[in-house]
């Protein structure tokens, strides 16, 4: 009988902004592909689609658990009950990857970096009976509980990437509840920011997956929406551009959301010139919104986190992506050494100013694997020892230039004010008025008017799901998606109000904020 193997991705210790988006990462379904392949029993579980069945892990004989350093705690707890039940456990993920001898605590193998070659070679052993000793990338416990870390893994070649299968969705449990699907296109980061540890998780040399791979991969999802899961969408121009064309040849440009850097609104080279035919193209092959790492305001904190970016490339990028009809999301960061006390209610300003759509401000996080985690360490400036406080919503570091019940208090205040509900209604008032006509039309047809009642009394009551599902059955799918277009910063606003509203909520953000608040 073939070893039957499950992979789990703890949810996230609070609100998070794929809450709803039930958006998985891809490293389990991933592995579960090439095992599956292999000919083994694999199922995968992601807590933010559907719960894990515990007993189906009970009679697992492995269990890999996927995390992050925020979720690693509940990781940890996971691992711990299943060992104790005799399920042997393998972790992975960034933080593990980087603090090898902790995972060993909680479970008998942790896999450091890229792990889908050394899971695959771990399963096999086990099948097989062979020594562990020869995998690299593998750390274990012996049977006498010593720790052994073997030699780490070289990052895989081009030709190894272009070899891996297609991350296997249908494996993950309640996977058919998934409207927006993630596809992943490349590997690496050529840049070396001070906070981020994917350069050390996956290097600096990018790899990417053949045009034709990814056509594949589109076509069988059959999707509407998809989110490029790489950690930076356009690394190559020209990579890039021959993927959107193909993807427009093809017909298979469903609507699209990418991670990008402010630079890529610029032609290739040192140039500030705009790339309109690029971002033309981008928006032809279905490009909605853009998450844009734009991390400060101040040119002397984006110096310090290596950025290679200034201020006048985020207001040149936010105006680019807008004059071609794109979304922007843009993720800052308060809390580096170089910001002042006020930091994060002048993101808001900018923001609000310069009319980005939406925002997220994180407090500056030093997470394991990055040089600012040996930096904090080393000026012993870190203030936690709950992980689960990593998630970049709490200041769990020691900020150079203000106390860390401020910085909590202002990132907090400054995300209220720019969703407010004047933040909600000016974008969703110049939206009515913007398609006024169309929405006249559609109140008129049939099914609309007959709906109307229950539309009203649902908007009445804030029953906002509700009302999204029950105007999407009185619809066409032509009108429904220009709708949606037309009132998606309101929407993904009001939504943005809501997370913040569950995240000030929770007993663990109310006790951390009064246990800041006596530190200062």
């Amino acid at each position: 009988m073939a070893m039957r193997i499950r992979f789990i991705e703890p949810a996230p210790p609070g609100p998070h902004v794929y809450d709803n988006i039930m958006l998985p990462r891809l490293g389990a379904p991933l592995m579960g592909a090439i095992l599956a392949e292999a000919g083994y029993d694999v199922r995968c579980y992601c807590e933010l689609i559907a719960p894990v069945d515990i007993t189906d892990c009970m009679s697992a004989d492995l269990v890999g658990i996927s995390s992050i350093t925020s979720t690693q705690p509940a990781a940890y707890q996971m691992a711990e009950e299943l060992q104790a039940a005799g399920v042997p456990v393998v972790l992975g993920g960034p933080h593990v990857t980087f603090l090898p001898d902790e995972g060993l605590e909680h479970a008998r193998y942790v896999i450091r970096g890229e792990g889908q070659a050394t899971m695959a070679e771990l399963v096999a052993a086990l099948d097989q009976g062979r020594p562990l000793s020869q995998i690299p990338g593998l750390s274990w416990r012996d049977s006498d509980g010593q720790r052994q870390h073997n030699p780490a893994r070289r990052a895989c070649s081009q030709a190894e990437f272009e070899s891996l299968p297609a991350p296997a969705l249908s494996l993950i449990a309640g996977s058919e509840r998934m409207t927006l699907k993630p596809v992943m296109t490349q590997w690496g980061c050529p840049f070396d920011c001070e906070f981020c540890t994917v350069t050390a998780m996956f290097s600096r040399r990018v790899r990417y997956r053949r045009n034709s791979q990814i056509l594949a991969e589109l076509a069988a999802l059959d999707a509407s929406r998809v989110f490029f899961h790489d950690d930076n969408f356009v690394v190559s121009k020209a990579r890039t551009g021959g993927l959107l064309r193909s993807m427009i040849q093809a017909g298979l440009t469903p609507g699209w959301f990418a991670q990008v850097r402010a630079d890529t609104v610029y032609l290739p080279g040192c140039s500030r010139e705009p790339d309109h035919d690029f971002l033309a193209l981008m928006k032809a092959a279905g490009c909605q919104m853009v998450m844009v790492g734009f991390e400060s305001t101040s040119d002397d904190t984006l110096r310090q986190m290596n950025k290679k970016l200034r201020v006048r490339d985020i207001i040149d990028a936010v105006r680019l992506f807008h004059d071609h009809d794109i979304l922007v999301h843009g993720m800052f960061v308060a809390g580096a050494d170089t910001d002042r006390a006020d930091q994060a209610g002048q993101i808001t300003e900018f923001a609000r100013r310069h009319d980005i759509d939406t925002i997220q401000i994180m407090i500056e996080t030093p997470l394991p694997g990055s040089r600012l985690y040996d930096r904090a360490r080393a000026d012993d400036r870190i203030l936690a020892s709950d992980w689960a406080l990593f998630d970049g919503h709490h200041a769990v570091m020691r900020p150079a230039r203000t106390d860390p019940y401020q910085l909590q208090t202002s990132v907090v205040d400054a995300m209220n004010r720019f969703y407010s509900w004047r933040g909600i209604a000016v974008p969703g008032l110049a939206a009515v008025l913007r398609t006024a006509p169309a929405l006249a039309r559609l109140a008129a047809r049939g099914q609309v008017a007959t709906r109307f009642p229950a539309l009203t009394r649902l908007a009445i009551r804030h029953r906002w799901k509700e009302l999204r599902e029950c105007l999407q059955l009185a619809v066409s799918p032509a009108d429904w998606y220009q709708l949606q277009h037309a009132f998606a910063v309101p929407a993904l606003r009001l939504y943005g109000r809501g997370q913040l509203a569950r995240w000030q909520a929770q007993d663990r953000s109310r006790q951390y904020l009064a246990h800041l608040a006596g530190l200062a």
